[in-house]
């Protein structure tokens, strides 16, 4: 099927077919003054016989009606000395019967207007006016017939890259978290233990200070050693998951609550000899800590502890 459109700018018409249309949604640009219009506003569907759009216009002259001027003239002269005036008209009997009137309104109506007593514009148009081809809408030539919306092109390559994109995202987390993980979902330890071996890391154990405490602390004079204070305490931990041994902070004060002596203990230094401090602290496991120190000749009176990584 061919369809002629005319460039609004120009008036210059131009054949086309429905790949023309297709290609880019009935969007084209006219080559006598390079104005872009969508064709699809003034289409006209045409024959397939139709090649050019002279041929089209060359059609549209065969097919005008060509009437002779003295027969139209004749006709016309003869139906308006048979039509009545409108003074007649207004003047006619009131007792004419109903099909009378009814006969003479539908002339007067048909064949004059009634401000310039002329013929009427509908039967001079039947005469002088060429035929009218008005333009046509068509369906969208880019819709799926079958569903009656736009076929959408799926794009596999964005997919993919997407895809990858929330994989690297994932594994990147996983390798971020690996630690909260092992320590939370303990049945994944043993797959983020192999996959640390091929990337040559490691899996430390936890460090929340939340869940440790210290308690039962106490400090006395050593009575075998003279300068020598005896601290103990007891280390908790309250998480349901072993956690690396933190560093005791110690810190020694006067009566005026000043610190005098200040030592970061280190879990080699509190723990016993035969303690494997990589294991950690154990899961809901208490520590008794037993420390002597040396003060010397410093006055001290009370104390302060920590837990520190």
């Amino acid at each position: 099927m061919n369809y002629i459109t005319a460039c609004p700018a120009c008036e210059t018409q131009f054949l086309l077919t429905k790949e023309h249309l297709k290609a880019h949604r009935g969007k084209v640009q006219c080559g006598n003054c390079e104005h872009i219009f969508n064709a699809k506003n003034r289409l006209t569907e045409v024959s397939d016989d139709i090649h050019s759009a002279a041929e089209y216009n060359a059609a549209l002259n065969i097919d005008t009606l060509q009437f002779d001027e003295k027969p139209i003239d004749a006709v016309l002269n003869n139906v308006l000395e048979n039509v009545p005036s409108l003074q007649d008209l207004a003047s006619s009997p009131n007792d004419a019967s109903p099909i009378e009137a009814n006969q003479q309104q539908a002339i007067q109506n048909a064949y004059f207007d009634e401000s310039t007593s002329q013929a009427s514009p509908e039967i001079v148009e039947a005469y002088d006016a060429e035929p009218i081809h008005k333009p046509i809408m068509i369906e969208d030539l880019t819709a799926d017939v079958r569903f009656g919306k736009p076929k959408l092109k799926t794009n596999y390559w964005l997919i993919f890259f997407c895809l990858f994109l929330a994989l690297l995202a994932c594994l990147q987390s996983t390798y971020a978290f690996r630690t909260q993980i092992a320590a939370e979902y303990p049945q994944f330890k043993p797959l983020l233990t192999q996959a640390c071996v091929a990337l040559k890391c490691e899996i430390p154990l936890p460090k929340n200070l939340d869940l440790l405490s210290i308690d039962d602390s106490d400090m006395q004079e050593d009575e075998d050693h003279e300068h020598v204070i005896k601290f103990t305490s007891l280390l908790i931990n309250n998480a349901n998951y072993a956690q690396a041994y933190p560093n005791i902070e110690l810190t020694l004060t006067t009566t005026d609550d000043q610190p005098v002596l200040r030592r970061l203990i280190q879990p080699s230094e509190y723990l016993k000899g035969n303690t494997n401090a990589a294991t950690g602290i154990g899961a809901r496991e208490e520590i008794r800590v037993n420390l002597a120190i040396n003060v010397k000749d410093l006055a001290v009176a009370g104390y302060r502890v920590l837990v520190v990584y």
